[in-house]
């Protein structure tokens, strides 16, 4: 895989020359597990769930979350909509890209609470 590619072109603000967006996205998921939360936090999950279907209540609830955290969910998105925008040439879907990343994005509580 290209993720040592990826990752130096980013060290060096260079242009990612890799041979598949599967490893740009490996990287990215690679990147989001290193955090130490999840980016849409245990308090912020159930609200999220509630809202997720109603686009002004989810736009409610991405204010609600912190700062670095909504940006970072809004970095994704863009990536993601930036490789389904070439998926003719790419061959990517959203449904592997959202199942791939979403375990990055959200923690669920368990069932036990918080």
């Amino acid at each position: 895989m290209d993720i040592g590619a990826v990752r130096d072109a980013i060290d060096t603000d260079g242009p990612i020359r890799v041979s598949s967006v599967h490893s740009v996205a490996e990287s990215l998921i690679l990147f989001l597990d290193s955090f130490p939360d999840p980016v849409i936090s245990f308090e912020h999950y159930p609200v999220c769930l509630e809202h997720c279907t109603h686009f002004a209540n989810s736009k409610r609830a991405l204010r609600n979350m912190d700062f670095s955290h909504r940006n970072v969910f809004k970095y994704v998105c863009a990536f993601l909509r930036e490789i389904l925008s070439h998926s003719e040439l790419n061959r990517s879907n959203a449904k592997f890209f959202v199942s791939s990343i979403w375990g990055c994005l959200v923690e669920a509580p368990t069932s036990g609470g918080w």
